[in-house]
């Protein structure tokens, strides 16, 4: 059996004045990256998204943190998306989910 572990995963999707970056853990470790790359993106740009967590039924180790802009005139999201991937070191979104 191999002990590699899943990457984190992300999907972006954005529509008019909506904006959405849905991120993929698989481990506590990876959950807490995010949680951090979060609150820093929200220090720095002093934005609040809509953020909602939801887990694994089987493993709350397991889960998504789901980000929203919605009426983002300004496109504030994309700045904050870019830097939250880049904390995170994910080289590219998911296509298919």
């Amino acid at each position: 059996m191999s002990d590699k572990k899943a990457c984190i995963e992300a999907y972006h999707e954005m529509e008019e004045r909506y904006a959405m970056l849905e991120i993929r853990f698989f481990s506590e470790e990876q959950k807490s990256l995010i949680k951090k790359a979060l609150s820093d993106a929200i220090k720095e740009y002093e934005i609040s998204p809509e953020i909602v967590v939801e887990y694994d039924d089987n493993d709350r180790s397991h889960g998504m943190y789901i980000i929203e802009f919605h009426d983002d005139y300004d496109r504030e999201s994309g700045d904050f998306f870019e830097k939250i991937i880049k904390d995170l070191d994910i080289g590219k979104c998911v296509i298919d989910r």
